[in-house]
């Protein structure tokens, strides 16, 4: 039996609905709702994919433009079931922010999914709110209307943190940067079988029409992409030409300056972003062991390395440990002397990356959440410290803006190492590092306004003893 066609609004405010229910992370829940409807265009999943995050980064403003006509105000919208508030925000950020949306569209849609999925009672009170927002829409919405939304919908906590570590002033301008720049996809060439100007030849003649491929000029890795729907679906993806990855993140791994048959642990590896920009580096010679807390992310890690060809020729190990509580099987494989280069992104708040992990600002009200991150960062510089080679680099990287997180951590993971660390300016090769500045060239803070890219705190540190 052939999938039923679901439209990609309704995938949207499913998608939320489980988000806010069960506090599910938008990513994997948006990956597998797309995963099981095939039928959804291309530029469709990008219209469902820009709806969730969409929401997630403007929920309160939406909230409360959509309190302003019921009769409880946002009571009636925080006392309604899942879907039905996913269902109204989505119709609301349509209305507020999507000029291309004709408004009667998205009233209909929204109240036609909850004439299905709920009651004729709910698709009526959608109806009578969503029209009423729907006539104060003005003729032309500008560009910048989902710029304000996300910016009225930010935390005091958040901005204060971010504030705390870059200024108020450039709090502000990297914040607003960030959300402008949501449209934006980075990807990381593969170098082992593409090069960059080849690959960007492709994705133009495959991508829909429209689409804005071009190269970034900070990294020779790194490949822009706007409006250019699922990335995925291309035949250059599906022949390992290129992965997905955020600009700062690639380059907070060129920091690491991993060469040809050095010996590399990625700490906090996660689904292997990183991991892979360093094996490309490794160029087939050398070895690399990749450490996350969850055996399904380093699943993923080794099933993208071999999609993209980067487990031939390199050595590459995958460990599933608790750092905060001990080595595991690092005690036993790690090499005699230590690695050349340990490479720690660590868990953190993820303040840098709001714009596209939306989702983060509900689970950051809680203080002791902050103070939790905090300790298992610091616990884990101290644990691994002592696996770095005498003469090796440690680099500590946070996809955040808070000094707690970028600086006081490291500092007070390596205070009880007993070994000396001094900082290291970054590699010529990567120039930026210097200009964008920090405090000294050891220490490199990148800023969407200022870099285009997430937002990050990185330390480079050499051991001496």
């Amino acid at each position: 039996m052939a999938p039923k066609t679901v439209s990609a609004r309704r995938r949207a405010a499913e998608v939320l609905a489980r988000v806010d229910a069960d506090r599910a992370f938008a990513a994997a829940v948006l990956d597998t709702a797309l995963s099981a409807s095939p039928s959804l265009s291309s530029p469709d999943r990008a219209l469902a994919t820009e709806l969730v995050y969409g929401v997630l980064r403007t929920a309160p403003a939406l909230d409360a433009a959509l309190a302003r006509f019921t009769r409880d105000g946002l009571k009636s919208i925080e006392k309604a079931d899942a879907l039905t508030r996913a269902a109204l925000r989505v119709a609301a950020y349509q209305i507020l922010c999507l000029g291309r949306v004709p408004p009667f569209a998205a009233v209909s849609e929204a109240v036609e999914h909850l004439k299905q999925k709920r009651s004729q009672g709910l698709a009526g009170f959608a109806n009578a709110v969503l029209r009423k927002l729907a006539a104060e829409r003005p003729a032309q919405l500008d560009d910048d209307a989902r710029v304000r939304l996300a910016m009225a919908s930010l935390p005091v906590e958040v901005t204060r943190r971010v504030a705390g570590l870059v200024g108020a002033e450039a709090a502000a301008l990297h914040l607003r940067a960030s959300f402008a720049a949501s449209r934006r996809v980075t990807l990381r060439v593969n170098l082992r079988r593409s090069t960059r100007e080849a690959l960007i030849a492709r994705l133009r003649g495959e991508l829909a029409a429209g689409a804005a491929v071009e190269a970034v000029a900070a990294l020779d890795t790194a490949v822009s992409v706007i409006d250019g729907g699922d990335v995925t679906q291309t035949a250059a993806y599906a022949e390992g030409l290129f992965g997905i990855q955020e600009e700062g993140a690639q380059r907070v791994a060129a920091l690491g300056a991993v060469r040809p048959a050095m010996t590399v642990l990625d700490v906090c590896a996660g689904r292997g972003g990183k991991s892979a920009l360093m094996a490309t580096q490794l160029a087939g010679a050398g070895s690399l062991t990749a450490v996350d807390l969850y055996p399904e992310k380093l699943m993923r890690l080794r099933e993208e390395f071999s999609r993209l060809g980067l487990d031939q020729g390199i050595a590459l190990h995958t460990h599933a440990v608790d750092l905060t509580q001990g080595l595991g099987a690092l005690e036993r494989t790690a090499p005699p002397g230590g690695f050349d280069v340990v490479m720690v992104d660590a868990p953190c708040s993820g303040l840098g990356t709001l714009a596209h992990r939306p989702d983060l600002l509900g689970r950051l009200r809680d203080p002791a959440a902050w103070a939790a991150l905090v300790e298992t960062q610091r616990a884990i510089v101290a644990r691994v410290a002592p696996l770095v080679r005498v003469g090796g680099r440690l680099v500590y990287a946070v996809c955040t803006l808070s000094r707690e997180e970028g600086d006081d951590a490291l500092v007070a993971g390596l205070a009880g190492a007993a070994m000396r660390f001094a900082g290291v300016s970054a590699p010529a090769e990567t120039a930026w590092a210097e200009a964008v500045g920090g405090d000294g060239p050891a220490r490199v803070i990148l800023r969407a306004d200022r870099d285009g890219t997430d937002g990050f705190v990185v330390h480079r540190r050499v051991r001496e003893a």
